[in-house]
């Protein structure tokens, strides 16, 4: 058993030259048995090894016991070890969990907490085949998609930047018992294994015994069938990560979902695409389900306007060619800024934006007018009357040609796509109902320079996002 770790340690480089090894030890055969095997290997494959063991705080003396027993183990072989103890029944009551899900919470907090910022340092962890079949069997029943169903990975990144591997992925419950009779090596059994009430016990005890009973290899088909999906999954992965500087840009709370080109994608690879942009606006992929997703797709079905509710505060909305994934928006700042033409201000703040004005006399050259969206050219005597930076209001116009025609801003909002949730934030250069200039986009006719212009009003509109 130990040279078949081994090898599989090596196929997967799970821990790098001088490196240092947290193995995670309950107590339980398993865990025990990792540590063992990690401990005969540390000197040949030259990594240093320390035990950490998390006190849970829910089986009292049986618990304590455990921690006693697992120093114990270390200290006979020198090897330091690390109790670190936590209060699981608290923290499933502040947060409304279960107890387990609150164990495996805390025990996870623990081990990145003692991992740190040193990225040579590994946690190991001691699930094995069954496990991963266990986990694999609750994925499909949870109606997890293809990544679930791929089980768990030899190692894998967590939330902090810290590494676990599992050495034991490939070894079964069989060989871990027999390795630790062979050595008389005894273990903890921790009690509530017997305890159906929880999941994971009832898939141990009943479920895969029954799948076992009707096939003895069921487990190890269903690590082939595992590694199979993992190979899928990593091709789609590629492919998506090829395309989601494509499709995908923003960020938490507010991610946009480019839609053109998006139908003519597998539906694999798209649907893929949509659980990133998803998962990027969330911060979070839990409680993002296939069923979300799904509902997200619809939307490229659906006119502008359409959207549904997501995890997270989320609302995805189709808008024209996008789908934004959005957190609530805040409520509109109302702005109205009346400019004073005969003592203009140097700069005028208007929420997150900063205006800038110059007045001066026209020189004629025409090759000096900006070219820019946000820096125009008026003609000042044209404009100079009941001036002000503001918000849209009902009415709003602005002059289309020479005939005097006018547009009303909604159409132009219509028009030019621009989302009804991003049309009260617009800011406008306005008279009355008059608009003169729609800020980083169209002037009115009428209000630009002519060869009849004496006085040319600058007006530069700065922003830090632009």
């Amino acid at each position: 058993m130990i040279v078949q770790v081994e090898k599989f340690m090596r196929k997967w480089n799970m821990v790098p030259e001088g490196g240092r090894v947290l193995v995670g030890v309950s107590g339980g055969a398993d865990s025990v048995c990792l540590c063992l095997i990690l401990y005969e290997l540390s000197t040949k494959m030259n990594f240093s090894l320390e035990v950490i063991h998390v006190e849970h705080g829910i089986r009292g003396e049986e618990s304590k016991n455990d921690a006693v027993f697992v120093e114990q183990l270390c200290k006979q072989r020198g090897i330091v070890c690390h109790i670190r103890n936590v209060d699981v029944p608290r923290y499933a009551k502040i947060h409304h969990l279960g107890e387990e899900e609150a164990a495996r919470i805390l025990r996870y907090q623990v081990f990145a907490d003692a991992a740190g910022q040193d990225r040579n340092v590994r946690i190991a962890l001691a699930h094995h085949m069954e496990d991963n079949a266990e986990t694999m069997l609750f994925q499909l029943i949870r109606g997890s998609g293809l990544d679930g169903l791929c089980g768990m990975r030899p190692q894998r990144t967590g939330t902090n930047g810290e590494i676990y591997i599992r050495p034991f992925l490939q070894c079964s419950r069989e060989q871990i018992e027999q390795f630790l009779e062979e050595r008389g090596q005894g273990y903890c059994t921790d009690s509530t294994n017997a305890n159906e009430s929880y999941s994971r016990n009832r898939m141990r005890k009943r479920v895969l015994p029954e799948l076992i009973q009707m096939n003895p290899q069921a487990v190890q088909h269903m690590q082939t069938a595992m590694e199979q999906l993992q190979q899928v999954r990593d091709y789609l992965e590629e492919e998506t990560v090829s395309l989601e500087k494509k499709f995908i840009s923003g960020e938490r709370k507010n991610v946009k979902l480019d839609t053109d080109g998006l139908a003519e994608l597998s539906q694999a690879v798209r649907m893929r695409l949509i659980r990133k942009a998803v998962w990027k606006a969330a911060g979070a992929c839990k409680d993002i389900t296939a069923a979300h997703l799904q509902a997200v797709a619809d939307l490229l079905e659906k006119q502008t306007g359409r959207y549904v509710k997501l995890p997270y505060g989320l609302t995805a909305t189709r808008v024209y060619n996008v789908i934004e994934i959005m957190g609530k928006r805040k409520e509109t700042e109302k702005i109205c800024l009346p400019i004073d033409t005969d003592r203009l201000p140097e700069n005028l703040l208007a929420g997150e934006w900063k205006f800038s004005f110059k007045k001066f006399l026209y020189d004629g050259n025409t090759d000096k007018i900006p070219r820019k969206m946000y820096t125009k050219w008026f003609d000042y005597d044209k404009i100079k009357d009941s001036l002000a930076i503001r918000n849209r209001r009902k009415g709003d116009y602005f002059v289309l040609d020479a005939a005097g025609h006018h547009k009303k801003l909604e159409d132009y909002f219509v028009n030019e796509k621009i989302p009804a949730s991003h049309r009260d934030e617009q800011l406008l250069l306005a008279g009355e109902d008059e608009i003169f200039w729609i800020v980083g986009g169209r002037m009115a006719y009428g209000t630009g320079i002519s060869d009849a212009t004496r006085w040319v009003l600058e007006i530069t509109a700065s922003n830090s996002s632009h």
